[in-house]
């Protein structure tokens, strides 16, 4: 299968496995071409449904984003968009930013979804079950990329040869270690916040700039549980569109081969 294409200038391809321990699959991911998005959503097996959790989010995220931030065609100089990309050179009203609000209330409307029908099911705050979700959003014509997240499911930039995480885990591992390490330490699944549990999520977003070479990786924590990011970097190497494919797959047999303990998804994107 080959990678898709995204508004002609970024191939994306994706894979998900259930690794070598899990009987299920409660990963779920939504690559859509045509409208420059990716999305990715590990289900929380431990507090219900986690494979319905994920699936529902993702597609929820999806339906949103297509109503309230619709790609307008960069040809028509009616639409916002295109009248956005005719502006003179240096004028830039820093709409993609501020687009950036929008997408954190697309993903706690999807979190208001998931956690109503939990407890339509009988599921009591915090039991309920839950998904973490990563995404990125192109633009055409735009070298930026929108990027939001809930959880430890994982965004890496690739620039150089060199591995860059760019979202921040919503683990109690992760504030304890960045916390000076006192007390004992977490279980570094043990997440503070996902989509559905409870009421309340505040979702991280930000904009990053496109440099030319520039790839990204988005993963569940499948892959980075079983592999560090020097093991990652190595199997990255040379990265380019018509080894997408490969690539993705070697990091999911990677992660299999170093133990396969959870669900492994990869999405993987360049230029």
């Amino acid at each position: 299968m080959p990678a898709a294409r995204i508004f002609n200038r970024y191939f994306v391809y994706g894979a998900s496995d259930p690794g070598r321990v899990r009987a299920a699959n409660e990963d779920a991911m939504l690559l859509n071409a045509a409208t420059g998005l990716c999305l990715l959503a590990d289900g929380m097996g431990g507090h219900g449904r986690g494979d319905i959790a994920s699936q529902r989010t993702v597609a929820e995220v999806d339906r949103l984003i297509a109503r309230h931030l619709p790609v307008a065609p960069v040809s028509n100089g009616s639409t916002w968009l295109g009248r956005w990309l005719k502006r003179p050179s240096g004028t830039d009203n820093g709409l993609p930013a501020r687009q950036l609000e929008v997408l954190a209330d697309i993903v706690r409307e999807a979190n208001r979804a998931l956690y109503l029908s939990n407890r339509e099911n009988g599921a009591v705050d915090g039991i309920g079950s839950g998904t973490t979700l990563v995404g990125c959003r192109f633009l055409p014509g735009i070298a930026q990329l929108q990027i939001f997240h809930v959880g430890d499911s994982r965004l890496y930039r690739w620039r150089g040869n060199a591995l860059q995480l760019l979202t921040a885990d919503h683990s109690l591992y992760r504030q304890w270690r960045d916390g000076g390490q006192i007390g004992e330490q977490p279980a570094a699944n043990q997440l503070y916040q996902a989509i559905g549990p409870n009421p309340a999520i505040e979702p991280e977003t930000q904009l990053v700039e496109i440099a030319p070479g520039d790839g990204f990786l988005m993963c569940s924590d499948g892959l980075t549980g079983m592999l560090g990011d020097a093991e990652i970097a190595a199997l990255l190497s040379g990265l380019a569109p018509d080894n997408l494919e490969a690539k993705t797959r070697a990091l999911v047999a990677a992660a299999n081969a170093a133990g396969g303990k959870d669900n492994i998804t990869v999405v993987l994107i360049c230029q």
